[in-house]
């Protein structure tokens, strides 16, 4: 059997990430849903001939976080390990494109800071993470 991934990417125009009582409101925000897939193929034969359907998964990330919310991040990153229960919700939101207004779009709870990424001390910073579940 083979496995691998389907994924399905979302950018959103912002989000909020919510932390006990921080908030930190980010610009360039992705969302990825993850389904792993198992193909099954037989012994004899290099064709797949039906599929497995596995655990669902959603990870995200954040760009060009500004440098004030660094330490922070590392905080989060700190707490979370102590505190396995203690988990993040992110709020996205897209604008409307008739009326200019942001409406809510996805809300992701469990939400958890698995990387933080910077290339210069002074420039904005990236992070990535997952979450267990999103409102439906």
């Amino acid at each position: 059997m083979e496995m691998f991934r389907l994924a399905d990417e979302t950018r959103y125009n912002l989000a909020q990430f919510f932390f006990n009582d921080t908030k930190i409101v980010l610009g360039g925000f992705k969302t990825t849903r993850k389904q792993e897939v198992t193909k099954r193929i037989a012994k004899d034969d290099h064709n797949a001939y039906a599929v497995d359907f596995g655990e669902e998964s959603f990870e995200w990330e954040a760009s060009d976080i500004d440098q004030k919310f660094r330490k922070t991040f590392d905080e989060i990153m700190t707490y979370q390990k102590a505190n396995p229960g203690a988990l993040a919700t992110i709020a996205t939101y897209d604008y409307n494109k008739e009326t200019g207004d942001l409406v809510e779009d996805d809300v992701f709870y469990g939400s958890w800071v698995e990387e933080l990424g910077k290339e210069n001390a002074n420039d904005p910073f990236s992070a990535k993470g997952g979450s267990l579940r999103k409102k439906e």
